[in-house]
């Protein structure tokens, strides 16, 4: 008995063999360290790349947008106070009417207190006084004044408007000045506008730094950096900033266009950098990223390769020694071999039940957040005498949407399909309030086809979608309604507005190009339909995805006339009450059939 248990523990194989095993191990850890090697390598590349034509070139849009959205407001309230009827006649009847003068110093008045604007002017070409935002003169304008060259030099220059850029050392600000002619070009009366302190574009710039050690800057033509992420640094010249190199790369290439290009900092650090202009002034974007945070990470997968090679060479040998010595022992090989699948099976099992746990609550907290964007039943309660909401997102979140927002004494009312489904979708549902947000709040006597127009815009801007060729090619369907003083105006594309009044059951039907998508034209314009909106009249949205679901004996889909048909059947019930009828029509109607895409049905009543 021990003879038997001495042969059954004995080496199974000489020395050979062991050098077998030592050269498969050898092969196997060659082989992980070469894939480790070349997916850092791979994947270094791919950073770097994603960074130059992705990461930086979005920022920097994003940058600029702000400053140009700035100058652009600033400009478009200069202009607005020049053409102002009482002002040019104010100033050419030199600013002897008592009348006309309260009412152009209200306006500069205003300008300067109920707006972001530092002041507000206007200096006239025939008495040559410079009037201040407080009503009074702050001096006499003479050529004779350095000082006053400005005023002069915009009276001759031949254009409408100008805008300059300068940082007050006094104040520790920079100032946009824009100055726009009175009256014609050609036989000015004086100049109006305003001064735009961005000293609060300072502190933006400083939530749009990627990583930590970026910069972004703002830099004048002559090198003065007119806005920094650090304050501390505004009013120094960039020269100062960066190495020879460096600045050789700063001022190659045509400066109005954008331009990525890398070189070493003033410490020694390789740092990638994009030039970006400013178009609405004499000005350029610096925005400047560390690559050593680009990547940083890439250490610890160079560590993890290391130490799986080890762990591979340790686990490779001792594999390869016990299955040798098992192979005289098959009964027992088989139960050990069984065992061990046992434990992986279970062990994956576990970690497939862990990821799916981890979905599920991921989905169901993105479903709270999409709906805390969606409106409160509060809020449509304050805004409606009626009202019934119908969302169902296919995946737990979803494309579909509907908002409403009060702006002034206006009511907006939409309901959206954005393409994509599940939590892409959803991004696009998030992007498409934000800017319909942002839209009314800057227009808010805008009609629903020029808010639809703005949105094309902006949609294709923010994704990049302007020209043929993209990353993406998404964008939305939109029902835009509008209520303001008794009259209502809608605009759509993709989404069908049915109307219920005393007439019976009508659609108001919308434009076909989307909104958004690459193949949109930027200048699409949409048409507005407008009619007396009226208490006792009932309005309806929906997306396509409820005329288009399956179902019914013969599983078709719905379409939008048994719709309008079950709508209208609902003519005598509150709208609480047909949501409910609604949702359990159209659960009969699908009975066992999945639901094919996000459904989406709002109706309402206007409190007029």
């Amino acid at each position: 008995m021990k003879k038997r248990e001495e042969i059954r523990h004995r080496s199974l194989y000489d020395g050979s063999v062991w050098k077998v095993i030592v050269l498969a191990s050898a092969w196997i850890v060659l082989s992980t360290s070469l894939i480790g090697w070349m997916s850092y390598r791979i994947t270094r590349q791919e950073v770097i790349q994603n960074l130059k034509t992705n990461d930086l070139p979005i920022l920097a849009r994003s940058v600029a947008s702000q400053v140009e959205g700035r100058i652009g407001r600033a400009i478009e309230t200069s202009r607005l106070l020049a053409d102002n009827p009482a002002v040019e006649e104010w100033v050419q009847g030199g600013e002897r009417d008592e009348r006309l003068g309260l009412q152009v110093k209200r306006v500069l008045a205003d300008l300067s207190g109920r707006y972001d604007y530092a002041n507000a002017f206007v200096a006239s070409g025939t008495t040559g006084q410079y009037w201040t935002e407080s009503g009074e003169v702050l001096g006499v304008l003479g050529k004779d004044k350095p000082e006053d060259d400005w005023f002069f030099q915009t009276l001759e220059a031949g254009r409408k408007s100008n805008v300059s850029i300068d940082w007050n050392a006094s104040r520790q600000d920079t100032f946009v000045f824009v100055n726009v002619l009175i009256g014609s070009v050609s036989r000015p009366l004086g100049v109006a506008g305003i001064g735009l302190s961005l000293k609060k574009l300072s502190e933006d710039f400083a939530d749009y730094k990627l990583l930590e050690g970026s910069r972004v800057w703002m830099i004048g033509g002559d090198g003065t950096i007119w806005l920094s992420d650090d304050y501390a640094l505004t009013g120094s010249n960039i020269s100062d900033r960066m190495t020879d190199a460096a600045l050789t790369q700063w001022r190659a290439g045509d400066p109005a266009e954008a331009y990525v290009f890398e070189a070493d900092d003033l410490s020694g650090q390789l740092v990638d950098m994009i030039r970006y202009p400013i178009q609405s002034a004499d000005a350029r974007l610096l925005v400047q990223i560390p690559r050593s945070r680009t990547t940083g990470f890439l250490g610890a997968i160079a560590n993890n390769s290391t130490a799986v090679a080890v762990v591979s060479l340790i686990l490779s040998l001792y594999f390869f020694n016990y299955i040798s010595r098992r192979m005289a022992d098959p009964y027992q090989r088989a139960l050990e071999l069984n065992k061990q699948l046992e434990g992986i099976v279970e062990d994956r099992t576990r970690a497939l039940a862990d990821k799916n746990r981890e979905m599920t609550e991921s989905v169901a907290y993105a479903n709270r957040i999409q709906q805390s964007v969606l409106p409160a039943e509060e809020t449509l309660g304050g805004l409606f005498s009626e009202h019934l909401t119908y969302w169902r997102p296919r995946d737990g979140v979803g494309g579909d949407f509907y908002w409403v927002k009060r702006v002034r004494d206006a009511l907006w009312i939409a309901a959206g399909d954005c393409s994509g489904h599940g939590v892409p979708g959803a991004l696009m549902t998030m992007l498409s309030v934000s800017l319909l947000d942002r839209i009314v709040e800057q227009d808010p006597d805008a009609s629903p086809g020029q808010a639809m127009s703005k949105l094309n815009v902006m949609l294709k801007d923010t994704l990049g979608q302007t020209a043929r060729e993209g990353l993406t090619d998404d964008g939305l369907d939109l029902g835009l309604m509008r209520v303001c003083r008794g009259r209502a105006a809608y605009a759509g594309t993709g989404i069908v507005l049915f109307v219920r009044d005393e007439r019976g059951m009508r659609a108001v039907k919308g434009d076909r190009p989307g909104i958004g998508y690459r193949r949109t034209p930027g200048d699409t314009v949409y048409t507005d339909h407008e009619w007396p909106a009226g208490a006792d009249v009932v309005y309806y949205m929906t997306t396509d995805g409820v005329p288009d679901q399956n179902g019914g004996p013969k599983n078709l889909s719905l379409g939008k006339t048994r719709l309008a048909e079950w709508l209208a059947s609902y003519r005598d019930l509150p709208l609480t009450e047909q949501r409910r009828r609604f949702e359990e029509e159209m659960s009969a109607f699908m009975g066992q059939e999945d639901q094919r895409d996000d459904m989406m049905l709002i109706g309402f009543k206007l409190k007029v």
